[in-house]
């Protein structure tokens, strides 16, 4: 006699029981993606704090020592919480789906690892208690973090701790899950170009947060037990800091932007419906920059007093490294080409990204030069171009892959007017904030600093990017607008709406509990992601 079988409940039907313990990749994915669009949220107030405090020179709203605070909090979660973290539920949502799988390879690893990194969450809030706060940016450079004012470097290094549990963990477990359970006939090199990204993001990280991690611990050994690890008088040494904290952070930019860089190929490709251009030669530049990203780090410290030697090899690795996104950017170019251009919501979110990389990385090449870098390392043109090549072509990116895989995870559809309005909003309002802040940088204001002279041209510019500041911040809250109205009065959204001939598509939207009606799971010989007829 057949016994019948219990069916789980779909996850986006689930009791607050089940998110709790839920082992499923997809209900995983939302409390990753949900945690950190809250703490993104935190980080920009943070931000507009700070603006308005710029806006003017003078103390108007808040202390020099609570600058440091929100200057350390905007730092370190707009980074590990946004721009590292939010990549997390992408990860947990689309490879399992794009590569046949059930579900991830290690189920209750990957719970662990979420709550490894809530736990973190947790501590960041204890840091918004008066008493808690950490002052010493998102760096935690010796020797000011040895000081009593630079707030508590305990938490720091528990919270960094936290972080790197849950990275590992979920590293660990995805790059397991695409090496063993991938469909018959989904090659690696087959797979779509997000996948790769995220990939090799994990392996970066793999690679080098142990250097962070051993980093903090030394820190907080110095600071508590005794030891002398960074003390210069006691025969320490704080550039030692630097060299094993950039070891990491740097490479984490790549942590940042390649998934972008992923979602960029997909959208292109499908909002086009054209196979990507040299798709061997992308999968190659990806991981080429994922390797290059650990020979470049010592650009962050060309004003640390380092050997001449050194500051040169790694500005020819830095301006190396450029070789392998070039390539991105042509291919991107020559699938764009002729192509049948839809611009929709994810396609405009993906073009203005490309945009705001391609700023980021010219300005960029100049501050792989120590004659150059040496004049602006402190100055805020450092600070707008990171924020054109991570703050803004990650967060586009992270925007266009919500928007294009929104279907697919709600089932339902978002509004065009909404979305696309969004995206003009936050595509000016970027622009005149970062642009502006990197003139000022050339004229010479220092970043982290909560006052400055009044000088007249650094006022004018303090004040146009405080406006940018905000209409950026407007485009956000439209966005969010957009998700939320969708998810309540989006129409219903089909299997695949963009037509698209990827793995994912191929399943209902929401997908089942096991994301596919029938396993195992097998494509034609001939399968790619990327493969449409012509038009």
């Amino acid at each position: 006699m057949q016994q019948a079988l219990s069916v789980p409940t779909p996850w986006y039907r689930a009791t607050m029981k089940e998110w709790i313990f839920t082992t499923d990749h997809k209900k995983i994915a939302v409390l990753y993606g949900v945690t950190s669009l809250v703490f993104f949220l935190v980080s920009g107030l943070m931000a507009l704090v700070m603006r308005l405090e710029l806006h003017q020179p003078g103390t108007q709203f808040v202390t020099p020592d609570f600058y440091n605070y929100l200057l350390t909090g905007h730092g370190a979660v707009a980074l590990l919480w946004w721009a590292i973290a939010f990549w997390a539920a992408f990860t947990n949502f689309l490879i399992p789906l794009m590569i046949g799988a059930k579900d991830v390879a290690f189920p209750r690893l990957n719970m662990l690892s979420y709550w490894f990194f809530f736990a973190a969450s947790v501590l960041v809030l204890i840091t918004l208690i008066p008493g808690q706060h950490i002052k010493m940016m998102w760096t935690g450079y010796p020797p000011f973090s040895l000081q009593e004012d630079a707030g508590v470097t305990a938490l720091y290094t528990l919270i960094i701790y936290m972080v790197a549990a849950s990275t590992v963990g979920t590293g660990v477990n995805f790059i397991t899950t695409v090496l063993r359970m991938r469909a018959k006939g989904i090659a690696f090199g087959k797979m779509n170009l997000v996948a790769h990204g995220l990939v090799a993001s994990m392996v970066i990280q793999l690679i080098g947060v142990p250097s962070f991690v051993g980093a903090v611990t030394m820190l907080f050994l110095d600071k508590y037990i005794g030891t002398t690890f960074f003390s210069p008088a006691l025969g320490g040494d704080p550039v030692l800091y630097q060299h094993l904290f950039w070891f990491y952070s740097h490479p984490a930019v790549y942590v940042m932007i390649l998934p972008a860089f992923g979602v960029y190929s997909e959208v292109i490709s499908t909002m086009s419906r054209k196979p990507i251009f040299g798709q061997a030669s992308m999968v190659g530049a990806l991981w080429a920059i994922a390797f290059l990203g650990f020979l470049v780090w010592v650009h962050h410290m060309f004003t640390s007093g380092i050997p001449d030697w050194l500051k040169i090899i790694m500005s020819y690795t830095t301006v190396l490294i450029g070789v392998p996104t070039g390539i991105k950017m042509f291919n991107w170019a020559a699938t764009l080409h002729k192509g049948a251009i839809r611009f929709t919501t994810p396609m405009l979110f993906t073009l203005g990204g490309i945009f705001m990389f391609l700023i980021g990385g010219l300005t960029g090449i100049p501050l792989a030069l120590p004659a150059f870098d040496i004049n602006v390392h402190d100055s805020h043109f450092v600070v707008g171009h990171f924020h054109y090549v991570l703050g803004m072509a990650m967060t586009f990116g992270a925007f266009s892959g919500l928007y294009y895989w929104y279907p697919k995870v709600t089932g339902k559809m978002f509004s065009e007017k909404i979305g696309k309005t969004s995206f003009w909003v936050m595509f000016a309002g970027s622009n005149l904030f970062y642009f502006t802040q990197m003139i000022v940088g050339l004229a010479g204001m220092p970043r982290r600093y909560a006052d400055y002279p009044p000088i007249p041209e650094w006022i004018i510019l303090n004040e146009i990017q405080t406006v940018g500041a905000f209409i950026l911040a407007l485009g956000v809250l439209i966005s969010l607008i957009a998700w939320i109205q969708g998810i309540f009065r989006g129409a219903k959204a089909d299997k695949n709406p963009w037509h698209s001939p990827s793995l994912e598509w191929q399943t209902a939207s929401p997908p089942p509990p096991y994301n596919f009606d029938k396993f195992p799971v097998e494509v034609a010989p001939d399968w790619t992601p990327y493969r449409y007829g012509k038009h």
